[in-house]
């Protein structure tokens, strides 16, 4: 160790050391000190010596180099030779790992398209339409052989793809696009794979379906390419998802991971601090472009037109400052039909109306109302035709509309139901005809989903990631020694868990521990209200290719 760090100090004064001195130190460090302790000597070592044009070979450090090498750095261009903003790249099928400029990671994936195009023509060869000819499988990996007559017919990758966009179907719900052809390859060593990048605004994942091993894995995006310039990875790990089961126990399996990983909810997006001030600011108009340009599409009107009368509506630009420019600034503005119900809850229930003014007795019971019109407004957003703002409207006044428990919700009330009904449909009627007259069904959809993706709603059922920060939530109160409340100090935490996805059919004594564990003192673990666990993922923007710029 401090041989290392007596090489990195020397680095760090200036002191132009030869790659070889450098790799040596790394070479010490990884043999002689346990990883937790090297870790952070080993990145910055890797860092220079990627700099200096040294790049290991896939099979050195017993395979596991990646784990601390940089994915981004400055160098020498393994290919041009140029010094360039680099990426770590790879051929997808087993090549050797090397670092390279966006100009030539665009070359070398044309190669790589040119000679997938050659292989079509091979006899023998041919695969279903709009789908990849087999090409080697990773290097170095060990498992029995697959006979020819296991490639794949046409109807059978036909079959592989319908199963996959069934899989997929809650990530599309929640925004993604999904391909009509999925790029496809077959080795012999691990059968099917159907690949791609799916796509939701500019935030990217990577996805591959592994038929014959019944996994769905999820990627994180890297623009090999150097061509998403806006583009930004929505997982910084991968996920392994095991879909044994028929088609909707699979969706279900996808559903709960992509869930955890925050896939199902808006994406939080922030642009790194070294980004120049242009970059940020470019980035930011990018964003309100994104917002309003369906409006524009929907008016047949000039961008700027509808930029100015937006700003004119005094209304309207007190919603954009408050919550799309400051409460929900990073929100990416993408349209999540479960984020733009919660929108519609969150401005057109709790806020701007007098729902506040007549707060109820308890939180528990706000909570019970919330969730209720959440459930209410679900089946009443379509990602295509927009929001339907008069079935809403009709639903929350229905005199029926009650909680699980069968309690009118107006009679919770009492005698302010009156006024609450009343500012409650004036928000809704402002939005409908903000939604038809100006915005349109696209741009009304993106601010609900900005709308509902703020702190305000951090902690509010409907999300994608629900389950995941219940699960955290007990965990750490079991880690606590906090004993559950009855039943579940018997039947367990899993039941628990099972039980919270419906919380507003929890008894109140449950439901109100579950939200600020009362027996957990001033520094023990937090409920629902002020648990961290709440604050949504967040992903960084980072044109690292600027230097680049005019090279």
């Amino acid at each position: 160790m401090a041989a290392a760090l007596g090489v990195l100090r020397r680095t760090d004064e200036g002191q132009m050391l030869s790659g070889e001195v450098l790799l040596a130190a790394h070479v010490l460090l990884y043999e002689q000190v346990p990883f937790a302790l090297g870790e952070s000597s080993l990145r910055r070592l890797a860092e220079v010596l990627v700099g200096r044009g040294v790049v290991p070979k896939s099979s050195d450090y017993e395979g596991r180099w990646y784990l601390w090498w940089p994915k981004n750095g400055r160098g020498p261009c393994r290919d041009c030779g140029k010094s360039r903003a680099l990426t770590r790249f790879s051929g997808r099928y087993g090549d050797d790992y090397r670092y390279l400029c966006a100009r030539c990671r665009a070359t070398e994936r044309s190669v790589i398209a040119e000679r997938a195009e050659q292989l079509r023509t091979i006899p023998g060869m041919a695969a279903a339409p709009s789908t990849p000819v087999a090409r080697p499988g990773p290097a170095g990996t060990r498992s029995a052989g697959r006979s020819e007559t296991d490639v794949p017919s046409s109807q059978e990758w036909n079959k592989y793809a319908t199963r996959l966009h069934e899989m997929l179907a809650p990530l599309e719900w929640a925004g993604f696009d999904l391909p009509d052809d999925w790029d496809a390859d077959f080795d012999r060593h691990h059968g099917a794979l159907l690949f791609e990048t799916l796509w939701r605004g500019d935030g990217g994942v990577d996805v591959s379906y592994h038929p014959h091993e019944d996994k769905v894995v999820l990627e994180p995006f890297e623009d090999v390419t150097g061509e998403w310039l806006y583009s930004y990875s929505l997982l910084e790990d991968s996920l392994e998802i095991l879909v044994p089961g028929p088609g909707r126990q699979a969706a279900a399996a996808v559903e709960a991971a992509a869930g955890q990983a925050g896939l199902l909810d808006a994406a939080h997006v922030y642009v790194a601090e070294s980004a120049p001030a242009e970059a940020k600011q470019d980035f930011a108009l990018r964003r309100v472009r994104r917002i309003f340009q369906p409006a524009a599409e929907f008016r047949r009107l000039p961008l700027a037109e509808v930029l100015r009368e937006v700003t004119e509506d005094q209304w309207l630009s007190s919603y954009l400052d408050w919550v799309v420019g400051m409460t929900g600034q990073d929100v990416a503005p993408d349209i999540v039909p479960d984020a733009a119900a919660r929108g519609v809850a969150a401005w057109c229930w709790r806020n701007n109306t007098a729902v506040e003014d007549h707060h109820m007795e308890t939180d528990v019971l706000m909570a019970r109302v919330s969730i209720a019109v959440t459930r209410l407004t679900r089946p009443r957003i379509c990602p295509v035709e927009g929001i339907d703002w008069d079935g809403i409207k009709d639903a929350l006044m229905d005199p029926e509309w009650a909680l699980p428990d069968a309690t009118p919700i107006r009679s919770l009330f009492g005698e302010g139901w009156t006024e609450v009904a009343a500012t409650v449909c004036t928000e809704l009627d402002r939005w409908r005809r903000l939604d038809h007259e100006r915005l349109g069904p696209q741009t009304t959809l993106i601010l609900m989903t900005i709308g509902g993706s703020t702190g305000y709603t951090d902690s509010w059922w409907g999300q994608g990631r629900w389950h995941s920060i219940c699960r955290h939530i007990l965990d750490e109160a079991i880690a606590a020694d906090l004993a559950l409340p009855a039943p579940y100090d018997r039947e367990g935490p899993d039941v628990f868990l099972a039980d919270l996805q419906n919380p507003d059919r929890l008894p109140d004594t449950i439901l109100d521990w579950f939200i600020d564990l009362p027996d957990a003192g001033i520094k023990g673990p937090r409920g629902l209200r002020m648990n961290s666990i709440t604050r949504p993922l967040r992903h960084c923007w980072d044109p690292f290719w600027l230097p680049d710029t005019g090279a």
